[in-house]
């Protein structure tokens, strides 16, 4: 039974709606152009294992996708991709999507992808699994449910990839191809037997970690040092993503794919949420859509029908939760 949907992470679509608003020869732009590009690559992961998880009997397993846990001292969070919690034991799965030829090297803990001859390093992942690993036994405890065994998995999901690792790695049966993870599942429910938490238990428990969950909702501009007027104003198509688009007495008219709609400002009033804040002033909007008017403004907000404090020129407008 699924617990918690996957869905696009907060935090990856902050970073999808700033790309759209930093120019490309901005100094910040090919590090936020990265940092999507990974974190992209990890939601196609666990989209694409979603087709091995629909195996699965549903009555045996509770799954929970993008789970962002505290730690025991409340300063630190993990990540967990994928949470599969059976009765008798539970499986943590760090889904990743890299491609190329991919070298663990277990004693500098460290992976090491190569692609057309060149070498990029990233930090093991199996090193990070085993924390969360341990730092989901200690939640466990702090929510006062019994030990359980827990399993962890790199599943990397991409056919192409090519995986070795350095001669005496111990850890690297944790790391499997999405093809091999049925199987994977077969020898874990062979191990273990004994059952830990019944299905009420596990109930409570999915309730639990779901109220638990913090997604990520932290000043993206500030991530990267980026200030407010360094980003592209204006409406963005809703077809080619291009903008600013502009604005006829009804409708919004992209020149770079002639796309016209009367409601493209939609999307752009999101990117505004994302990247900036949950509330905005009439002013603000005018500002980032490029809007002529006040008039302009004032009629786009009703339509939101958003909740406000405040009158006339001080008046405050607060998004809803995206």
């Amino acid at each position: 039974m699924i617990k918690k949907e996957l869905e696009m992470p907060l935090r990856l679509r902050k970073l999808e709606a700033l790309l759209r608003r930093v120019d490309e020869f901005h100094p910040k732009y090919a590090e936020i152009r990265e940092e999507f590009r990974k974190r992209m690559s990890g939601y196609r992961g666990e989209q694409s294992l979603k087709y091995y998880l629909s195996f699965l009997k549903e009555k045996d397993y509770l799954t929970l996708h993008n789970l962002r846990l505290p730690d025991i001292s409340g300063e630190h969070f993990f990540e967990i991709d994928i949470l599969l919690m059976s009765p008798t034991y539970i499986l943590i799965i760090d889904a990743k999507n890299y491609r190329g030829e991919l070298y663990f090297d277990g004693k500098f803990e460290q992976l090491i992808q190569t692609i057309d001859d060149r070498k990029k390093a990233y930090s093991c992942p199996i090193a990070q699994i085993n924390r969360h690993q341990l730092q989901f036994r200690r939640l466990l405890q702090q929510l006062k449910f019994p030990p359980i065994l827990s399993e962890s998995l790199v599943v990397f999901t991409n056919p192409t990839s090519i995986i070795s690792a350095s001669k005496g790695h111990n850890q690297i049966q944790k790391v499997i191809k999405s093809t091999s993870f049925l199987s994977r599942i077969e020898l874990f429910e062979k191990r273990h037997k004994k059952i830990i938490y019944e299905k009420k238990q596990l109930q409570k428990l999915s309730k639990s970690l779901l109220k638990k969950h913090t997604p990520f909702d932290g000043d993206i501009l500030k991530q990267f040092g980026i200030n407010q007027k360094d980003l592209i104003k204006g409406v963005a198509c809703p077809k080619c993503d291009k903008l600013p688009m502009y604005r006829t007495e009804r409708q919004w008219h992209c020149k770079y794919c002639q796309h016209s709609s009367n409601k493209a400002y939609l999307e752009s009033i999101i990117d505004y949420q994302l990247i900036i804040s949950n509330t905005i002033t009439n002013s603000q909007l005018r500002d980032f859509l490029n809007l002529p008017s006040p008039t302009a403004a004032r009629n786009i907000l009703y339509s939101l029908q958003l909740k406000h404090a405040g009158t006339r020129r001080h008046r405050v407008y607060f998004f809803n939760e995206i």
